[in-house]
């Protein structure tokens, strides 16, 4: 979308999203209602986020509701696996979590997360975050 920034999602804002009891909830609500940020995130972040939607039942909904925000889910492959390797030598980070900055590296966008080694990894890497 041109002109919008760019603003990858961590799996965490999607959790928060889907579950009504997360202490995050509304501050990720909030972000999303008043963003006008183009909104993305890895394939392996959604999957991540769908697991406790698919083990009661509501996978398919959970999906349904996060495509719905016009959230764009961005290819598996996006991300070579050196970029991810390095990533994780120099940061520690969970593989998801170096597949979510890797891809914020790439894209050049905006990071969304309530983790804070994450976030923490982001701005020492430059990328900028979002919430």
């Amino acid at each position: 979308m041109a002109g919008l920034m760019t603003t990858l999602l961590d799996a965490n804002i999607i959790i928060a999203l889907l579950n009504s009891g997360d202490v995050h909830r509304d501050r990720v609500a909030d972000f999303l209602r008043t963003t006008a940020d183009d909104l993305c995130l890895p394939m392996l972040s959604l999957a991540e986020a769908l697991v406790l939607q698919v083990r009661v039942g509501r996978g398919e909904q959970a999906e349904a509701k996060v495509l719905a925000l016009g959230i764009r889910v961005l290819p598996g492959d996006l991300v070579g696996a050196l970029s991810l390797a390095q990533v994780r030598a120099g940061t520690g980070l969970r593989m998801p979590d170096c597949v979510v900055l890797a891809s914020a590296q790439q894209l050049g966008a905006r990071l969304a997360t309530t983790d804070a080694k994450l976030a923490a990894a982001a701005l020492a890497a430059g990328v900028p975050l979002a919430l």
